[in-house]
C-alpha cells in the first residue's frame, strides 16, 4: 500500500474551510492545505477584494455581505447596493460565492435577507453585469 504523504493525498473532494475572524496572517498556510474555498469573509475584518486578487486563482472566496450593519440594521436599498458592489468588485472572473459575512442570525431583518436573496438572484449570471 502506498504511503500517504499528507492530508491532501487523502482529500479527493472539493472542500471549504470555515473560520471566523481575521485570517490574513495564516492565509498562505490555509491555501496550501488544498481547500477550494474559504468562508466567511467578514467585511469588518477581512478585505475580500484584496484576498480575491491575491488568492482568486487558488480558492473561491465566500461571504462578505455585512451582518453587523447592513443585514441587521440597514435599509433594503443599502442591502441591494452592497450586493451589487460585491458583485462588481469580487464577481468578475468567477470564484466568488456571495452570501452573508457569516451565519444569518435571528436578528437580521427579514426584508433585508429577502433583498439580498433577490438581488443575488437578479445579478448572479456570468459574466457579471451590474447596471
Amino acid at each position: 500500500m502506498p504511503r500517504v504523504k499528507s492530508i491532501i493525498d487523502i482529500i479527493n473532494l472539493p472542500w471549504a474551510y470555515h473560520s471566523d475572524g481575521k485570517l490574513d496572517a495564516v492565509m498562505d498556510d490555509l491555501v496550501s492545505l488544498g481547500m477550494k474555498a474559504i468562508n466567511p469573509f467578514q467585511p469588518d475584518v477581512m478585505d475580500i477584494k484584496a484576498m480575491k486578487e491575491k488568492y482568486g486563482d487558488k480558492i473561491a472566496v465566500w461571504g462578505n455581505i455585512d451582518l453587523h450593519y447592513t443585514l441587521t440594521r440597514g435599509t433594503v436599498d443599502e442591502v441591494i447596493e452592497e450586493v451589487k458592489t460585491r458583485f462588481r468588485e469580487v464577481g468578475p472572473g468567477g470564484g466568488y460565492i456571495i452570501s452573508s459575512g457569516n451565519t444569518l442570525t435571528d436578528y437580521c431583518k427579514i426584508e433585508n435577507v429577502l433583498a439580498m436573496i433577490d438581488t443575488i438572484d437578479k445579478y448572479r449570471e456570468y459574466p457579471i453585469c451590474i447596471e
